[in-house]
């Protein structure tokens, strides 16, 4: 497990250069445990302070799940404590917290499906310009039309990684 003198130079008094120093001789169990939480966050490190990069795709999975189920229980007894108040309230919620940012999301997916970024640019510039002349008599036009297939399914494929790597 590492310690606090591992993390660098410890002010005021600077490194540990003959590493008999300790820089926290001085501080309580209470300052520790200030430091542990901010500096080791429950959602990184485990009970251990293992760094859940550390770990093995097992015990990764594992934490992650245990967060997931930690987190969703709460979100569960707020949701609940919502609706015990006023029971419309978890819908406003809904549409102020997701449906809002998820219409932002939507605009920008359609703004980029409608534009479509890559299709003009190989009619324009492309190394081979018949190709994208109608009519396709050089190319088939089911590789040309997968172009835009292409595009479409890298953002959804992305929108998936970056939701995912979010989340973990």
């Amino acid at each position: 497990m590492a310690e606090y003198r591992d993390y660098g130079p410890a002010a005021p008094h600077g490194p540990d250069m003959t590493g008999t120093h300790d820089p926290i001789h001085d501080m309580t169990p209470n300052e520790r445990q200030i430091f542990d939480y901010l500096l080791k966050p429950d959602d990184s490190y485990n009970e251990n302070g293992v760094y859940w990069g550390d770990m093995s795709w097992l015990e990764q999975i594992s934490f992650v799940s245990k967060g997931d189920a930690q987190e969703t229980k709460r979100e569960a007894s707020n949701v609940w404590a919502m609706f015990k108040k006023d029971p419309l309230s978890p819908v406003s919620y809904y549409f102020k917290n997701m449906v809002l940012p998820g219409a932002g999301l939507g605009l920008e997916g359609y703004v980029l499906f409608s534009i479509g970024n890559l299709k003009p640019l190989f009619e324009a510039n492309g190394s081979f310009p018949e190709c994208w002349k109608k009519p396709h008599s050089l190319c088939n036009a089911t590789w040309i039309a997968a172009v835009e297939y292409m595009e479409i399914s890298g953002i959804i494929v992305g929108q998936i990684l970056v939701g995912i790597l979010g989340d973990w």
